[in-house]
């Protein structure tokens, strides 16, 4: 059922969970089936031994192919066994956190190998075990899965007889008068802005403040760049669509930023101990979104906000060791379009052979925002292709995003289904598919982040809430509760939205030099913090999904500030106006402003300055000497 509103494009849907066809989702199932012949057959080679009457290691070699460790536990050495299925469980794990495959193999062979070497006398207990276990657990596995998967259906049979009844508002192209509201900063907001910026205007090489653990998981550089310009980006979008000037400054470094052989060249040692390439190209592979994805959405934000300097060819250049990898931001969406159509899951992976759905709605964005900025069609023609995926892949017969499947087994993690993945997948979701994430949000809300009786929110009791991804740090939350603000206030739900602010402010914020930020949370936490104050319902689906208003990008903007001496509040044209709110960076200042795509040579009357009026030049530039002893107002028209 479809309804308009009376406001704007909007619609009214009912977004109902679908009913899966079968227990495993089609290509995870294909995946899965294909895992467990291989397996068959191994362990038919591992019985070969024993039947043919083959020597006690060539046994032991055989039943540890069977079962890890369990050559060890045919030869009665228990220990090594145990040792062995710690070892797989190490290596797995590096697997999962940084790519490397050919770990859990070399560990499970060479165990069998190391077993067969060692193994002088055999036991028939043992044997039992090891051609025993491995299928035991595959069957215990099975039937769990059964079980969970016919829960998950009747659970989300009874969403959807409440899902039937709930109206979703799925927000439409917005007019230039209503939905697309300028507010101004205020002098917290300029705070936490300021440490953003200060960020993003060091010199390209710099990192100072930034965190520094590692650059394969969610500490990498490229996380905490990208989502400071997303932040900065949206800060223009909500507050200051009329100015470009140091924002604008800190937005293309930070874009930039990424190009330094320390931010990218991870990927060199990731996709050959990943995909046993010898290639450092870290965008013409058909894996690593979690550069491609994220950085195609900054560079989105950037571009719907600015200028199209990023879709020159080869205006993103790689320098590697021996060669020059030469991009656009066109090249970025191209890529990202060809992988979801290489995937036979049409997402596809971060990690190699890792997908992760969150890092997906960043390709998503990336080509979306192409499409809005460009006129391409990539989201358009892939749209009905990925929901499918989405939906069908995921997510779970309950409604709940699945965060993470492998792309060689097709398993998947159910850890990773808990709230603070929904949330931010929801956050993102949200301009190419408002309806999915309004419907993830309605079971966030409605099951895992209650408001209490006091109003207070309340983080669920797990590890993946109380830890903050971009520095690791364990009894964090303020990332969850940035991301659930984030979230919340882009679907509408001011009210929640309040409410995770209200903890957020809990924690303590330190303001150093006119910057404000949380003291131990990451730079990629207090970006999201900084998201969320900056947001407002629909802003980033109103940015990525519709653009601008044409007037903002024609009408007179202020170029020129100097920062941060003076910082701008607030910055709006009508297509013809001005209208600027500027504040000091620290005490009274007087100082001079350009402000450009003026009327050549046309006399312009000024509020709230120092004059009265000012003639633009030739170029349509003009000089204001202003003075701003506090918060000052002022109008060119």
């Amino acid at each position: 059922m479809t309804a308009v509103t009376r406001e704007s494009s909007d619609r009214l849907l009912v977004v109902l969970i679908p009913r899966p066809s079968s227990v495993w989702p089609p290509v995870a199932g294909r995946r899965l089936q294909r895992a467990l012949l291989l397996y068959l057959t191994v362990w038919l080679l591992a019985v070969l031994p024993g039947l043919v009457g083959a020597g006690t290691g060539w046994q032991a070699a055989g039943l540890g192919l069977a079962l890890p460790g369990g050559g060890f536990l045919f030869s009665g050495q228990v220990l090594a066994a145990v040792a062995t299925l710690l070892a797989l469980v190490v290596a797995t794990f590096l697997w999962w956190s940084i790519g490397i495959v050919l770990l859990p193999p070399l560990v499970w062979i060479g165990s069998a190998v190391l077993a067969g070497i060692l193994a002088d006398t055999g036991h028939t207990a043992g044997r039992v075990l090891a051609l025993a276990l491995m299928p035991a657990a595959f069957a215990a596995f099975a039937l769990l899965h059964r079980f969970r998967h016919a829960a998950q259906v009747r659970r989300g049979a009874a969403l959807n007889a409440e899902l039937a009844r709930t109206r979703f508002v799925v927000t439409g192209t917005p007019p230039i008068e209503g939905r697309v509201p300028v507010a101004e900063h205020s002098e917290t907001d300029l705070a936490q802005l300021r440490h953003l910026l200060d960020l993003g205007l060091q010199p390209l090489d710099r990192f100072q403040g930034f965190d520094d653990l590692d650059e394969f998981r969610e500490a990498a550089t490229r996380y905490q760049t990208t989502a400071v310009g997303y932040a900065l980006a949206m800060s223009q979008f909500t507050r200051t669509p009329a100015f470009t000037g140091y924002l604008q400054e800190a937005q293309r470094n930070l874009v930039l930023k990424m190009l330094r052989p320390e931010v990218w060249s991870y990927w060199r040692l990731e996709n050959a101990w990943g995909n046993l390439r010898l290639d450092a190209d870290p965008v013409d592979t058909p894996d690593n979104i979690m550069l491609t994805g994220y950085w195609g959405t900054q560079i989105g934000m950037y571009e719907a906000m600015n200028d199209t300097t990023f879709s020159a060819p080869g205006s993103l250049s790689f320098q590697g060791r021996d060669r020059r990898y030469a991009y656009s931001f066109g090249d970025l969406a191209r890529m990202v379009d060809r992988n979801f159509g290489l995937s036979d899951f049409t997402l596809f992976p971060c990690e190699p052979n890792w997908i992760y759905t969150g890092c997906n709605t960043f390709g998503i964005n990336t080509i979306l925002a192409h499409d809005t900025v460009h006129g391409t069609r990539y989201f358009a023609d892939r749209e009905e292709q990925i929901r499918t995926a989405v939906e069908t892949e995921f997510c779970r017969p309950d409604g709940k995003v699945i965060g993470i499947r492998n792309k060689l087994l097709g398993l998947s993690w159910n850890i990773f289904a808990g709230p603070m993945a929904q949330t931010t997948a929801v956050y993102w979701l949200h301009a190419p598919y408002p309806d999915l994430a309004q419907r993830s949000w309605w079971l966030l809300r409605r099951h895992d982040l209650p408001l209490g009786a006091d109003g207070r929110a309340r983080l669920a009791p797990l590890v993946s809430s109380r830890v903050d991804p971009g520095n690791y740090r364990l009894g964090s939350d303020a990332f969850a509760w940035s991301a659930l603000a984030m979230a919340a206030r882009e679907l509408g739900d001011e009210e929640y939205a309040v409410a995770a602010e209200a903890a957020l402010a809990e924690r303590e914020a330190v303001t150093a030099n006119g910057a404000r930020r949380y003291e131990g949370a990451s730079v990629w936490a207090n970006s999201y913090a900084a998201l969320a104050r900056f947001g407002r319902r629909s802003a980033l689906r109103d940015m990525l999904a519709f653009g601008p208003p044409s007037i903002w990008r024609t009408g007179p903007a202020l170029a020129e500030v100097a920062y941060p001496d003076v910082l701008v509040a607030r910055a709006v044209t009508d297509g013809r106006a001005l209208d600027l709110v500027l504040r000091p960076g620290s005490g009274p200042v007087r100082t001079v402003v350009a402000v450009e795509r003026l009327v050549p040579h046309r006399r312009y009357t000024v509020t709230g300055a120092g004059v009265d009026s000012v003639t633009a030049d030739g170029a349509g530039r003009a000089l204001l000497e202003v003075d701003v002893p506090e918060r000052r107002e002022i109008r060119l028209y």
